[in-house]
């Protein structure tokens, strides 16, 4: 699984090169959503998407190539539970070649409850708008 993971760190690093904003925050929650469903907890039926907040669609093909190389490759490791999966790919001990962690590109979480738990927030909830205006809140 070392080897896997920094493999996909190693590509995750020469797309930076062309696309810098693989390390932004949206792209990186997305990758890691991906991860989390296709790796982690292996949600049946689960597809990668085929966008991940990237500037230009290339950038896009180029992270879900990574992803797709990735994935299998890490599925084959023979890691029984979602947290063991969790933890083999949170291990800070793998670097690429330039020397970037895991959360160089997919950000960190305490703990396989922790992500699971964000992964599973719906959208902020709405607010109703006011059933008066502001000003009459005086009143």
């Amino acid at each position: 699984m070392k080897t896997t993971l920094k493999n996909l760190l190693d590509s995750l690093d020469a797309i930076s090169k062309d696309y810098a904003e693989v390390g932004d925050t949206d792209v990186r929650e997305q990758m890691y959503e991906a991860i989390y469903h296709a790796f982690i907890i292996q949600t049946p039926g689960y597809t990668l998407p085929g966008t991940f907040g990237m500037f230009e669609s290339a950038g896009d093909a180029a992270v879900r190539a990574a992803l797709s190389e990735f994935i299998p490759a890490a599925c084959r490791a023979g890691l029984q539970s979602p947290q063991d999966r969790f933890a083999a790919f949170q291990d800070g001990s793998v670097l690429s070649d330039s020397g970037n962690p895991f959360d160089e590109y997919f950000g960190y979480s305490d703990s396989f409850d922790d992500l699971s738990s964000a992964m599973s927030r719906q959208s902020p909830p709405t607010v109703k708008p006011p059933t008066r205006p502001w000003w009459h809140f005086w009143k």
